[in-house]
């Protein structure tokens, strides 16, 4: 039988802190691709690989004391260290990456939810 992950066991850390109150992480990779096929080759396409990017978010609670707002907003611009690991060992990801935008949202009555989104900054590993 397959080990699976659970989500609880999936960690964000931002320069080597864990985001506090995580609730959600993604990462994401993909590569740009160049079709090699002419229309006249037939019905079917053909792609090289290019070159890859990632970008990541983050969802997490925002406490009602401990890191204020304020810094959450002054993260945006920075270029910080992106780690995502597992409880497994060696199963880590990381890499460098431009904070893009956060975000914090929340009905009356109901708990703040912040959002992080990353843009990578060159290789993921």
């Amino acid at each position: 039988m397959a080990t699976v992950i659970h989500g609880r066991n999936l960690i964000i850390k931002m320069n080597g802190t864990a985001i506090a109150g995580a609730k959600s992480c993604e990462i994401s990779v993909k590569c740009d691709k160049t079709e090699t096929a002419s229309p006249s080759t037939g019905t079917w396409r053909t792609f090289l690989a290019g070159r890859k990017e990632w970008s990541g978010s983050c969802g997490h609670l925002i406490p009602a004391s401990g890191t204020p707002l304020k810094s959450d907003t002054e993260m945006v611009g920075q270029i910080v260290t992106l780690t995502m690991q597992t409880d497994m060992p060696g199963d880590t990801i990381s890499g460098s990456a431009i904070v893009e935008q956060w975000s914090a949202s929340g009905a009356v009555g109901s708990l703040v939810n912040g959002s992080f989104s990353f843009c990578g900054n060159g290789p993921l590993s």
